[in-house]
C-alpha cells in the first residue's frame, strides 16, 4: 500500500515540467561538465554531469545557465524536450581553485584527488587506500599495507571497481602500497553498508574509482620521482577534439640499489623486487547523446631470489615469484531521451600468481637438479547493462543486469620429481538483474527499495538468492538527517591470504558444494548534521553485522602451496559476528581543515574445528581506532599536514610454554624412538599486543620552474617519533628433535620476540606538469607525436 501510494504521488507530479539538455562550448564544442542550470524564481538548481548533461524541474517559465569564463544565457523553457545550449566565452580570467563540500549521503565515502594529496603519506607519495585506513570503519590490517577491514570483513570482501570493472588484486609490495595511481583518479566513491542494487558480489564493502578523461583542449603531460617509484603521465586531444587519450605509468627505482645491496652483504645472494602500473583510457564523443571509452589496466609485482653458492661452488638456487593484474574493457553510453540513460560494459580482467623455483647441487658422483612451477590465476568475463530512468522529478529508478563467467584455477603445481597430474580448471558463472526505486516525499523523506536477484553456477552446485536493499533517510531539518539501512548480500568466492608475507599469496577459490557461498546481513542507523554555515560536520552511526558461511585455513596451513589437494587445506561453515559504532567530525572550511575519526567495535569469528568451536576474537579485531588529520595553508603555494593514528593492538595467540612429544624417526630403513619439542599454545587470540599509534607530518610546496611550469614538492616523516610498533611475535625455535636420552636439566625456556617494521622514515617527491603551448600551425595541431615533444620545449 505505501508503495502504491508512492506511484500515486509521483503520477501526480509528472504533469510538472522538466527540462533536460547539454551544455557545450560554443567555439569547440567540448562539453561543460559542471555547469550551473538554475532558476531564478523558484532557486532550483542543478549542474551538468560528465557527459555535459542536465535534467531539472524549475517550476517557471526560464532557466539560467552559466559557467566560470563564459557569458550567462536566460534560455526559455521547453516541456520534453532535448536543449543543446552554446555559451560563449567571455572575459578571460586567472585560474581560479575552488574546493567545496556538500552534505554527503549515508554509509558513503566521497574522495577527491585534492584531499587524497594532503594527506601524509610513505613514500610522499598519495595512496588512496592509505587514506581510506583513517576514516571511521575502515582499518588497516596490519603496519604499513593497504590491506584493509571495513566493518569487521577481511580484505577479500572488497569489491574494487575501475569504472564500473572490478578489479582483484590491488596492493603492491604485501600490502606496502595499493594499486591506483593517484594521477588517474578522478574521485573515489566508498560505500560501508546500504549498498545500491547494482552492487554487490562482496559482502563488506564497495570502492567505485572513477578515472578521469583525458584533456581534449591541448596536450599536457607531468613526470615525477620518490623514493620508492618514478612516474609519468601524458593526456590530450584525438579526432578533431571528439576524443582524448590518457595514459599514465609507475615504476619502482628501488628493484637494482636492492639487488646492489643485498649482493655487498653477502656475496652468495642476489634479492630483488619491483613493480610497475600502466593506466590508459581512451574517450570519443562522436555527438552529445553517445561517448565511447576503452580503459586499460596492467600491474606486475616481481620479487626474485638467486644464490650462486659461490663458496661450495657446487649449489645454485633461484626463486621467481610474479603477480598482477589485466583489464580491459570497453563502455558505450547513451542518452535515449530526457527521461533515460543507458551505460553498457564489456569487460575482462584477470589475475594470476606465478612462482618458479629451481635448484641444482654438483657432487663428485652426479648432479641433481629439481625445478618447480605453480600457478593460481582468475579469470572474469563479463556484460553489464545499467539503465537510469527519471519517471517524475521525485522517483528515479535504475535497473539492469549483468552476466559474469568466471575461470579459476586455485593450485597448479608441476614439479620435476613428480609425475605430471590433472590440474582444476574450474569455471562458474554468475548472472544478476537488480531494480533500484529512489523517491523523494516532499524533501523530508528519501526512501530506496532495492531488489537484486543472483543466480550462481558452479560444477553441478547452483544457488539463487534474492537480495533486498532499503535505505531511507529522514530530513529533520535543513542539515540534519536520521538514516537506516538494510542489506543481504551474498558472495561467491572465497579469498585465502596469509598476512605479513611480501610474496603475494593471495588465492581466490569459488563456492561449491562443499565450500558455501558466504552470506551476510547488515542493519546500519545513523544521525549527520551540519553546523556554522556548514562549516562543520558531524556523523554518527551504529551497525550490526552478522556473516555466514566463511572460509579460512585449516589449523596448522598457512597457504596452498605443496600438493594439489588444496581443499583439505580450507575450513568452512565459519560465522562472523561485527558491532560497532562510528564517529566523524569534520572542519571544511577555512585556513585550518582536517577532521577526527573514532571507531570502538568487537568482532568475533567461530569455525567447529577451529579452537574447539569456540567463538574467538577476528585476527583483525581493533575495539578502539581513532585518527587525527590536520591541515594547514600556510600560503597559496604550501600546505602543511599532520595526521596521528592509534588503534588497540592486534590479537595473537600466547603461547604458554613448550614439552616433549614422544614420536618415530625413520633413518634408512630402520625406526627409532624420539622425543620431540613442541610449543603448547593458548585459546585462540586469547592475548593482544601493544597498542598501536604513529605521527605523521608532510608539507606540499607548488612551484614554479625557471622554465616556467608548474611543479610540485612533497616532504613527509612517517612515524615521526619513531615508535616500534609490534607486527607480530615469534619464539624460541622449537621442533628440534632429541633422543630419549636428553638431559632435561639443560633445558632453556623459551624466548619471545617481536616484530617491528617502519620505524621513522622520511621522504621526498618532486613532479614537473608540461603544457603544449598555443599554436595555429595545422601540421602541428594534427600530429600527436610532434604535439608530445613539444611539451618538453621551453615554453
Amino acid at each position: 500500500m505505501f508503495i502504491v501510494a508512492l506511484m500515486f504521488i509521483s503520477i501526480l507530479g509528472y504533469t510538472q515540467k522538466q527540462i533536460t539538455g547539454f551544455v557545450k562550448d560554443a567555439d569547440s564544442g567540448e562539453l561543460l561538465i559542471g555547469a550551473a542550470v538554475y532558476s531564478d524564481v523558484s532557486k532550483i538548481g542543478t549542474t551538468t554531469n560528465a557527459n555535459g548533461y542536465f535534467s531539472i524541474s524549475p517550476h517557471s517559465d526560464s532557466i539560467c545557465v552559466s559557467y566560470v569564463g563564459y557569458q550567462k544565457q536566460h534560455i526559455k523553457c521547453i516541456s520534453d524536450s532535448i536543449l543543446y545550449i552554446q555559451l560563449k566565452q567571455g572575459q578571460a580570467i586567472d585560474e581560479v581553485n575552488v574546493y567545496a563540500q556538500g552534505i554527503p549521503k549515508f554509509n558513503k565515502l566521497s574522495l577527491s584527488v585534492y584531499e587524497l594529496k594532503t594527506v601524509p603519506a610513505l613514500g610522499a607519495t598519495p595512496d588512496v587506500l592509505k587514506t581510506l585506513q583513517l576514516l571511521p570503519g575502515i582499518q588497516s590490517q596490519a603496519e604499513g599495507t593497504s590491506h584493509i577491514n571495513v566493518r569487521g570483513g577481511n580484505p577479500g570482501e572488497n569489491l574494487y571497481l575501475i569504472d564500473d570493472v572490478p578489479l582483484l588484486y590491488v596492493n603492491h609490495l604485501g600490502g606496502f602500497m595499493s594499486v591506483f595511481n593517484p594521477d588517474m583518479i578522478n574521485n573515489m566513491d566508498v560505500y560501508k553498508a546500504g549498498f545500491p542494487a547494482k552492487y554487490g558480489g562482496k559482502m563488506s564493502s564497495i570502492m567505485a574509482i572513477n578515472q578521469r578523461e583525458g584533456n581534449n583542449s591541448n596536450w599536457k603531460g607531468s613526470a615525477g620521482l620518490g623514493i620508492t617509484d618514478a612516474s609519468f603521465s601524458i593526456e590530450g586531444p584525438l579526432i578533431d577534439k571528439k576524443g582524448s587519450l590518457i595514459v599514465t605509468a609507475r615504476k619502482t627505482v628501488i628493484d637494482y640499489p636492492m639487488m646492489l645491496i643485498s649482493m655487498l652483504v653477502d656475496q652468495d645472494f642476489i634479492v630483488h623486487y619491483g613493480f610497475h602500473d600502466v593506466n590508459a583510457k581512451f574517450s570519443y564523443r562522436p555527438n552529445s547523446n553517445n561517448s565511447y571509452h576503452i580503459n586499460l589496466y596492467q600491474g606486475d609485482d616481481y620479487l626474485g631470489y638467486r644464490s650462486d653458492f659461490k663458496s661450495s661452488k657446487t649449489e645454485f638456487a633461484k626463486i621467481k615469484n610474479r603477480w598482477g593484474n589485466w583489464m580491459l574493457s570497453g563502455r558505450w553510453s547513451k542518452v535515449v531521451n530526457h527521461r533515460l540513460f543507458v551505460n553498457n560494459i564489456l569487460s575482462t580482467t584477470n589475475y594470476r600468481l606465478k612462482v618458479v623455483r629451481k635448484y641444482s647441487n654438483t657432487s663428485e658422483i652426479d648432479t641433481t637438479e629439481y625445478e618447480s612451477r605453480y600457478l593460481s590465476r582468475v579469470n572474469n568475463l563479463s556484460l553489464r547493462s545499467d539503465w537510469q530512468y527519471k519517471l517524475t522529478p521525485y522517483y528515479n529508478i535504475d535497473f539492469g543486469g549483468t552476466i559474469s563467467c568466471l575461470k579459476h584455477i586455485p593450485n597448479r603445481i608441476e614439479a620435476s620429481d613428480i609425475e605430471a597430474s590433472e590440474f582444476e580448471k574450474i569455471r562458474s558463472f554468475e548472472n544478476v538483474i537488480y531494480i533500484n526505486n529512489q523517491y523523494n516525499l516532499l524533501n523530508l523523506i528519501d526512501f530506496e527499495l532495492g531488489f537484486r536477484l543472483t543466480n550462481y553456477l558452479s560444477n553441478g552446485f547452483s544457488k539463487t538468492a534474492l537480495e533486498p536493499r532499503l535505505n531511507i533517510n529522514l530530513n529533520l531539518h535543513s542539515f540534519q538527517t536520521v538514516n537506516f539501512s538494510y542489506q543481504t548480500v551474498n558472495q561467491y568466492s572465497h579469498l585465502l591470504l596469509t598476512s605479513g608475507a611480501v610474496m603475494n599469496n593471495e588465492i581466490w577459490v569459488p563456492a561449491d558444494k562443499n565450500l558455501n557461498p558466504s552470506e551476510s546481513i547488515q542493519y546500519s542507523l545513523g544521525w549527520k548534521g551540519s553546523f556554522i554555515k556548514q562549516v562543520y560536520n558531524i556523523e554518527l552511526n551504529v551497525y550490526h553485522k552478522e556473516l555466514k558461511n566463511l572460509a579460512t585455513y585449516k589449523e596448522g596451513y598457512s597457504n596452498l602451496l605443496g600438493d594439489g589437494g588444496w581443499r583439505n587445506k580450507i575450513e568452512s561453515g565459519g560465522i562472523g559476528l561485527s558491532n560497532g559504532v562510528e564517529l566523524f567530525a569534520q572542519k571544511n572550511k577555512g585556513n585550518w581543515t582536517g577532521f577526527l575519526a573514532y571507531t570502538y567495535s568487537k568482532t568475533t569469528r567461530q569455525f567447529v574445528k577451529i579452537n574447539k568451536g569456540k567463538a574467538y576474537l577476528f585476527d583483525f579485531d581493533r575495539p578502539h581506532s581513532a585518527s587525527i588529520n590536520i591541515n594547514r595553508n600556510l600560503s597559496d603555494r604550501c600546505t602543511a599536514s599532520l595526521t596521528w593514528v592509534y588503534q588497540t593492538g592486534l590479537p595473537y595467540t600466547p603461547v604458554l610454554g613448550r614439552q616433549y612429544a614422544f614420536g618415530l624417526f625413520t633413518d634408512h630403513g630402520s625406526i627409532n624412538d624420539l622425543y620431540e619439542e613442541v610449543l603448547i599454545y593458548g585459546e585462540r587470540n586469547s592475548a593482544r599486543m601493544p597498542d598501536y599509534h604513529r605521527l605523521d607530518v608532510g608539507l606540499s610546496w607548488n612551484i614554479i620552474t625557471k622554465k616556467g611550469r608548474k611543479a610540485v614538492w612533497n616532504l613527509s616523516v612517517y612515524n615521526a617519533y619513531n615508535r616500534h610498533n609490534p607486527t607480530a611475535y615469534y619464539y624460541t625455535e622449537a621442533n628440534v628433535n632429541v633422543n630419549s636420552n636428553y638431559e632435561l636439566e639443560k633445558y632453556r625456556a623459551f624466548d619471545k620476540y617481536q616484530v617491528s617494521f617502519f620505524p621513522l622514515i622520511p621522504s621526498v617527491s618532486y613532479k614537473v606538469y608540461f603544457e603544449e603551448n598555443n599554436t595555429s600551425n595545422t601540421d602541428f595541431d594534427r600530429n600527436p607525436l610532434e604535439r608530445i615533444k613539444a611539451l618538453f620545449q621551453k615554453p
